[in-house]
């Protein structure tokens, strides 16, 4: 099933029973940011564990940080200042994941996205690690409106397939 619009911010989701064991429900999942999809290889992906952290009220998912000057910077330095502060490179500064979208297997595959909010809309910015460096690789900007319904559907679609 596809959650939202593919040409701006979009998930690509589906339960696969056959790939469950016990408890966990598994399945794929795919972001879409302009008609590229994250990650590019396939993975199998446990809802169970994935989901919970994206989901959690405290997330930056569910809550992007609204920061109006922030949001109004260029793309490559408001993702600079994201991905600066989410990984600093000195061991005396802590990790700020306020930003972050927690996708474990986006993640561990290579990629990060990273959100934040004027107010109105809302700004996803992904990030490609090569090398120990994060380069951003693409960027989308939507509504509230629009986000608030692929949160929504997000939401039915774990509360029927984990929850359910």
């Amino acid at each position: 099933m596809i959650i939202g619009n593919p040409l701006k911010f979009a998930f690509l989701i589906e339960r696969i029973q056959d790939w469950e064991v016990d408890y966990w429900k598994n399945g794929i999942m795919f972001v879409i940011v302009n008609d590229g999809i994250y990650p590019k290889e396939m993975r199998t992906t446990t809802f169970n564990s994935e989901f919970t952290d994206v989901l959690n009220s405290n997330s930056a998912f569910m809550n992007p940080s609204i920061d109006k000057e922030l949001y109004n910077k260029s793309d490559l330095e408001l993702f600079r200042y994201m991905a600066d502060i989410t990984f600093p490179d000195d061991l005396e500064n802590d990790n700020d994941y306020r930003y972050l979208i927690p996708f474990h297997e986006i993640s561990d595959s290579g990629y990060n996205f990273f959100i934040i909010s004027n107010g109105i809309n809302v700004k996803i910015l992904v990030g490609r690690w090569k090398f120990e460096n994060i380069n951003l690789v693409d960027c989308t900007e939507i509504s509230i409106q629009e986000y608030a319904e692929i949160k929504s559907k997000i939401t039915i679609f774990y509360d029927s397939v984990v929850c359910g």
